[in-house]
């Protein structure tokens, strides 16, 4: 039944930390069946995710808070921890949170969905670029750095799991294959990034579906409408994370531009080619590989995880 705490049936097995995670601040949740964690690599569409699932359990765009309030990066260092557990603890009913961490990196529980959403990886480093000019307090950040420095560091940079918020080629393969390859959860429910955008319509009623969120037309509509690009651009302060609290230089600039491709033309072909031979190491099977850059219809959505064995 929804609201009951969330029993546990598997610890993690793995710790992530970086200059945000913070694998403490899970306790800042407790978890209740029916919840949902939001679980993807950074620029992957988190917020877009977060923002629609918080709407369909809401029943609608008019929500009490802003997005970061009703639906925290929970094993964030982002605000006091007894505030963000106590907002969290007030809401009533169903809960949506966010996490960068890898499906191994926090417990499994009875009844909580996960939902994962992948993005091409290129399109990734190009948004993180963006993403670190537009944040206060982080001159040093990588992606800063000229194109093709930075571009090989994110192709050539191996996974640490204690500076996990170092964002690479290798950081988002592990999050693949720990939260869809391996299977550990049994309640996911698989999005890409570029299918969202090419059918927002179906995107939502795929979310609900996998969240077991009763959505009528009327609600798929309103919540297409909130959620697009330039809807969630125009209050940036409700939507983007931390938002009006001064964490971005300009929170619309969050909401770049959205869309997919944004690697076409800003790379050469010695650039396409050592990034395919790379993520040829990171992911070896092709089909997997392929569903991770592009998506599509061969891969749907995963609530039980049977459809993932496909892809071993």
């Amino acid at each position: 039944m929804n609201g009951e705490r969330a029993i546990v049936l598997a610890s993690a097995t793995a710790n992530y930390r970086g200059d945000l995670t913070t694998p403490e601040r899970w306790s800042t949740w407790e978890p209740r069946t029916g919840d949902i964690v939001v679980c993807t690599p950074p620029k992957c569409g988190t917020t877009w995710t977060q923002t629609i699932l918080t709407m369909l359990i809401h029943g609608g765009s008019n929500l009490t808070d802003r997005v970061h309030v009703l639906s925290p990066w929970v094993d964030a260092a982002l605000g006091d921890a007894e505030e963000v557990a106590s907002a969290l603890a007030r809401q009533r009913g169903r809960r949506v949170v966010k996490t960068h961490t890898p499906a191994d990196g926090f417990p499994v529980w009875d009844g909580v969905t996960v939902v994962a959403v992948y993005r091409h990886p290129l399109d990734v480093f190009f948004s993180l670029r963006k993403h670190a000019l537009n944040r206060k307090n982080a001159p040093e950040h990588p992606m800063r750095r000229p194109l093709e420095i930075a571009l090989a560091d994110f192709l050539s940079s191996e996974v640490d799991t204690q500076d996990f918020d170092r964002d690479s080629l290798a950081t988002i393969a592990q999050h693949f294959r720990a939260t869809v390859l391996e299977r550990r959860l049994p309640r996911l429910v698989l999005l890409h990034y570029a299918d969202m955008v090419a059918d927002p319509h179906a995107a939502v009623r795929r979310l609900a579906e996998g969240a077991r969120i009763s959505a009528d037309v009327k609600l798929v509509n309103e919540v297409v409408n909130a959620t697009a690009f330039d809807a969630m651009r125009a209050q940036a302060d409700r939507f983007a994370p931390q938002g009006g609290k001064g964490f971005w230089e300009d929170d619309a600039a969050f909401f770049d531009s959205g869309g997919t491709g944004k690697w076409h033309g800003q790379l050469d072909g010695s650039d396409l080619e050592r990034y395919g031979g790379r993520m040829a190491e990171l992911v070896p099977n092709e089909h997997a590989r392929q569903w991770l850059e592009v998506g599509g219809k061969d891969l749907p959505g995963v609530s039980d995880c049977r459809r993932s064995r496909q892809i071993e």
